[in-house]
């Protein structure tokens, strides 16, 4: 009933029922209360069948959820309703590079030897360091390497091989700061 009234509505509501509880109401108050009711119950059958009607349409255009809602918006509200974990874990893959044809996770074990002079000697050296990278057009990956090599040697990646990585300093800041939690 609360919603279907406005604040005032809904105290005066009260106050008449709680005066009709103890059997002081005057015909006037109860011809009152009565006349709140009746609005409440056409409002009430009046979003029923607005809601009837939105329905129908739905159905007879064959309209599914996805055109009405944002993917962001069913997931939200299948957490609301507990059908899915309210939080998602974000699941990143460790950076991933490419050495003489052969693939290297780096995980938080030190890269071989093999791998890791060459990388660091380009790194520290200022050159491009994407032939080592595995997944070039990863965003997210690339970001993690280069925030790693930045954190290990303490030199910075140069902006102009950020950009042939297509990567922005804010990207290598925010994996840097992960890389520190």
């Amino acid at each position: 009933m609360a919603k279907l009234l406005t604040d005032q509505e809904f105290q005066r509501f009260s106050e008449l029922q709680q005066k009709q509880a103890s059997f002081t109401i005057s015909s006037e108050e109860a011809d009152e209360l009565r006349e709140i009711v009746a609005r409440a119950q056409k409002k009430r059958d009046d979003r029923a069948d607005a809601m009837k009607t939105v329905e129908t349409a739905i159905e007879q255009f064959e309209i599914t959820p996805d055109e009405l809602f944002s993917a962001e918006q069913i997931a939200e509200a299948a957490r609301n309703f507990g059908l899915i974990p309210a939080t998602r874990k974000e699941r990143v893959l460790p950076p991933s590079l490419t050495f003489n044809g052969k693939t290297h996770q780096w995980t938080t074990r030190a890269l071989p030897d093999e791998v890791r002079v060459p990388l660091f000697e380009a790194f520290q050296g200022g050159q491009s360091v994407k032939a080592f990278i595995a997944t070039p057009k990863d965003g997210a990956r690339c970001a993690a390497t280069i925030a790693r090599l930045e954190k290990e040697t303490g030199a910075q990646y140069a902006q102009g091989w950020l950009e042939e990585l297509s990567v922005t300093r804010a990207q290598v800041d925010d994996a840097l700061a992960k890389i520190a939690a």
